[in-house]
């Protein structure tokens, strides 16, 4: 069975793109980690399901502004103020990712020009699909933290420890 060009082609794209994805996972995780820190509330109608959500919408999509339409639109809808539009880090969550994917898509872009794939929109969304995994175990991991916390709470009122006894 012969290989035709353009699979060896797609094959070597493909290469390619994992060895730039491999080289940026740090920071994307870093990101994520920093962008919701331990200590400071998370809004408490996002979980990681909508930030799943994300991540979905990044490996569908066809360009990055899909998913900052979906943001605008999740912004629109929170009535509440609970998700989308709960302030973080002294502005709405929504606004906060969008400023957020936009300096990934720069983080991509500059690794694209470094690898002369400048078209290579699939890189982008690829990055930003894993910067939202990582986000997703963040959220994960915070709401162990504050059930771990009030578990903590319930255990030693007071801030007693031991419960008294030595």
């Amino acid at each position: 069975m012969k290989v035709s060009e353009t699979q060896v082609s797609d094959f070597e794209l493909e290469r390619a793109r994992k060895k730039d994805l491999d080289e940026l996972k740090e920071e994307l995780a870093r990101r994520a980690a920093d962008f919701l820190r331990e200590g400071r509330p998370k809004p408490e109608g996002i979980g990681d399901k909508q930030i799943k959500n994300l991540v979905v919408m990044a490996q569908m999509a066809a360009i990055p502004l899909e998913i900052k339409a979906f943001i605008e639109y999740q912004m629109g809808r929170d009535s509440g103020g609970q998700g989308w539009t709960a302030e973080i880090n002294g502005e709405p969550f929504g606004r906060a990712l969008l400023k957020e994917i936009e300096e990934i898509e720069k983080l991509a872009t500059d690794k694209l020009k470094d690898s002369n794939r400048t078209n290579d929109k699939r890189f982008v969304l690829l990055c930003l699909a894993h910067f939202f995994g990582y986000l997703s175990w963040r959220v994960k991991y915070l709401d162990y933290l504050k059930k771990e916390k009030a578990q903590s709470k319930k255990r030693h009122p007071g801030g007693d420890r031991d419960g008294g006894s030595r």
